[in-house]
């Protein structure tokens, strides 16, 4: 077991910042990503070919996209609970140094 740990909340909270700024471009880009498809929707054709490429690409576009959302959820949702988590060492720490002054 470690003797001494370290934990530096402001390097964590610009790692989570500069995390969820990423998480947001990439949310960015992939709501601008599903517009254009969306307003391509069908451009293939109804003709055989065109049924054909739609049988091809409808599941795995879809399987992408709730992939690519899944993965920006779980990037912000990451950062938050990284930051509850620093928060509740914060709050340990300072409540045991509070102790230990008390007791000395």
């Amino acid at each position: 077991m470690a003797e001494e740990f370290f934990l530096d909340p402001d390097g964590v909270g610009q790692a989570t910042r500069d995390l969820k700024a990423s998480g947001r471009r990439l949310s960015g880009a992939f709501t601008k990503l599903t517009e254009t498809l969306d307003r391509h929707d069908g451009c293939w054709g109804d003709d055989d070919i065109g049924k054909g490429f739609e049988k091809s690409y409808r599941q795995p576009s879809t399987e992408a996209r709730t992939g690519i959302k899944d993965t920006v959820d779980g990037i912000l949702g990451v950062c938050d609970e990284v930051d509850k988590s620093v928060e509740i060492f914060e709050s340990v720490d300072q409540e045991n140094a509070e102790r230990i002054d008390k007791s000395a």
